[in-house]
């Protein structure tokens, strides 16, 4: 079975994958060590009281990892039961476990939280959101301090110290493993053969065919879903719900965006028929200051645009920078086909599914 070249990529990043190709191979090698240390036991893996629902990928860099976590967590809701998110977070710099948002309306700041946790904790104002390097013992306090019961664990599938009773890999839908390398030379974490772990696997985005047989080739027997990135919601800068989407058709806007693939953003902008002035793309979970915030409303100004508009995971860091100029932040969140055949999977999951390392 071929996986999809290099062909398209330039040169030099040709040649540096290859030059790295003995890296990838020994950090290959590390990666199957280290299982093999922790299902032979030498290495522990930590169980928690409740069950714990994993969102992962095999890739670095974005697939959805975070609006698939919100999606786990409505579907939990709906089903009545308690969870919470445990992360280890972005940038958040505490030591030990950070309690973001307790569950009962008060949540931290983006700068000690990170930007995806802090997001989480203001969608979800009745969910607990910790974070923390050793994500068993931000589990363990989520269960035993907040009442938890059931955990869903953001960007856990290569997490062994944490045991899992359920893993929701998701991959792209086109060119999925970037030049098919292992990190260095490439973005995969880890070899392919380890989908047969998950529990399902969510294909995002515009699903090439290739990919789906692929993936059906290679993870026989586990259920395979599909998902697309849609516009749910606008948002003013607090998190507040704003105009309806039909708002933005004709509007003006100064896009602000510091996410893995910004396209997908100004797809959707371009969808709901929003005029985008300006576009200022920024690196994945960019730390905004003060002269960004400069640097935008002057272009808010200098544009004559209504209003500034990002995603929901910058509004968290723009807005306390931007006060006093019109924000509005995009919520977007995933449709799934077979949402009802996952739904449930999730929920016999979260009943006490089977044990992973």
């Amino acid at each position: 079975m071929a996986l999809e070249g290099e062909e398209g990529a330039p040169v030099w990043a040709r040649a540096f994958a290859w030059w790295l190709a003995p890296a990838g191979g020994l950090y290959r090698a590390g990666m199957a060590l280290r299982r093999r240390l922790y299902e032979g036991g030498v290495l522990a893996s930590r169980g928690v009281p409740v069950p714990v629902l994993s969102v992962g990928n095999l890739t670095l860099g974005g697939t959805g990892k975070t609006p698939a976590a919100a999606w786990l967590v409505s579907r939990l809701l709906e089903a009545g039961r308690r969870p919470a998110l445990v992360s280890r977070g972005y940038r958040g710099g505490s030591p030990g476990v950070t309690v973001v948002g307790d569950g009962k309306g008060t949540a931290l700041p983006s700068p000690p939280a990170g930007d995806e946790a802090a997001m989480l904790a203001r969608r979800f104002p009745r969910v607990p959101v910790l974070t923390g390097a050793v994500r068993a013992d931000a589990a363990e306090r989520a269960a035993r301090e907040f009442g938890a019961d059931v955990i869903v664990l953001d960007d856990g599938f290569q997490h062994l110290a944490l045991r899992r009773d359920w893993d929701l890999v998701l991959v792209r839908g086109e060119r999925p493993w970037g030049n098919g390398r292992v990190f260095p030379a490439g973005a995969l974490r880890e070899p392919l053969s380890a989908l047969r772990r998950a529990g399902a696997v969510l294909l995002t985005g515009n699903v090439a065919p290739e990919t789906r047989s692929q993936v059906a080739a290679i993870a026989r027997g586990v259920p395979l879903f599909t998902a697309r990135m849609v516009p749910e919601e606008l948002l003013d800068g607090e998190g507040r719900p704003a105009e309806g989407l039909g708002a933005l058709r004709g509007r003006r806007a100064v896009a602000v965006s510091g996410i893995a693939r910004p396209e997908g953003f100004m797809a959707i902008l371009a969808g709901l028929g929003a005029e985008v002035a300006e576009h200022h793309a920024y690196p994945d979970h960019a730390a905004y200051g003060a002269a960004d915030a400069a640097r935008l409303t002057e272009s808010l100004r200098r544009t004559g645009a209504d209003f500034l508009l990002t995603t929901e995971k910058d509004a968290v860091k723009l807005a306390p920078l931007v006060r006093g100029a019109p924000l509005r932040a995009l919520r977007v969140g995933f449709e799934i086909g077979g949402a009802d055949a996952l739904a449930r999977l999730v929920r016999e999951a979260a009943s006490g599914g089977r044990a992973l390392p």
